[in-house]
């Protein structure tokens, strides 16, 4: 069996109880951001704007980030490490436990059904039991490399795609700022700006007839609906691109990889070109 000398390899060990919660967080968490485009585009179609910004911030606050917050905490408090010996495996989690599982007690390595909370590799013991602690691995394939004749399941479908997916899919501080921040702001700048040459007759009307309060409350009541309306467009074509990028990991590991790019640089454009666009040809019109 080869082994992978870089390892101890990063994982989040969940035992039955703490996955189910963690898949009812996730899955409360993309209902809500489901049912919340779901509304947008209605109004969007209809062209009516019965979807009012503080509800639905709210509702989104409540129901989407504060779930994923606390599975945030979930998988802070689950991490652990695995490292693979001559003789099996060492489990090591976060708070000094250590487990032991020689491969003579393996059965198989087998992905998770479902990727949720996220990707996951289940050890199936002799015994016809599951070992106790389901590993969710965002990178298993270099975990699954490592394993050798154990490591059988980095064929499947399941594990091609949350590879692909973990190295072309990596988020870092700018671009959450770039994303959340810079370009909500900018466009909500415009539509600000345009506001306020519309009802006080220049850009600091507002700022100089009531001050600084009312000129930034303002600000925020243009930029809320912007941030919202960007965020789930967002979400929306994040879907769709996931589940192409999954279908596409049945075919293959040449089309996970290709397929993945492409789908990130769609994204990109439709969240950076696309989505300003048509709120800046919403304003215009």
């Amino acid at each position: 069996m080869t082994v992978d000398a870089s390892g101890p390899f990063p994982v989040h060990a969940f035992t039955p109880r703490l996955r189910a919660l963690g898949a009812l967080l996730h899955v409360v968490a993309l209902g809500t951001l489901s049912y919340s485009t779901a509304l947008l585009f209605k109004d969007v179609l209809a062209g009516t704007q019965t979807l009012l910004p503080e509800p639905l911030a709210a509702g989104l606050v409540v129901g989407a980030a504060l779930p994923l917050i606390a599975l945030r905490l979930l998988r802070l408090g689950t991490k652990a490490t695995v490292t693979v010996r001559t003789e099996g495996l060492l489990l090591t989690q976060a708070g000094g436990a250590h487990f032991e599982i020689p491969f003579e007690a393996l059965e198989s390595i087998q992905p998770w059904r479902l990727p949720i909370p996220g990707p996951g590799l289940t050890l199936r013991l002799r015994t016809g039991r599951a070992f106790e602690q389901s590993l969710e691995v965002q990178a298993p394939m270099r975990l699954l490399a490592a394993l050798g004749t154990w490591g059988e399941a980095r064929i499947d479908p399941r594990v091609r795609y949350a590879q692909a997916r973990s190295e072309k899919w990596r988020r870092r501080w700018y671009d959450q700022a770039l994303k959340y921040g810079l370009v909500p702001g900018v466009l909500a700048g415009i539509f600000f700006r345009a506001h306020q040459y519309i009802s006080f007759g220049g850009p600091f009307g507002e700022l100089q007839m009531y001050g600084w309060t009312a000129y930034l409350t303002s600000y925020v009541r243009i930029w809320l609906p912007v941030f919202l309306a960007l965020l789930l467009f967002g979400c929306f074509w994040r879907a769709f691109a996931e589940a192409f990028c999954f279908s596409a990991a049945w075919l293959g590991p040449s089309w996970a990889r290709n397929v993945r790019i492409g789908a990130e640089w769609t994204c990109r454009a439709l969240y950076y070109v696309a989505l300003p666009a048509f709120l800046v040809a919403r304003l215009l019109g």
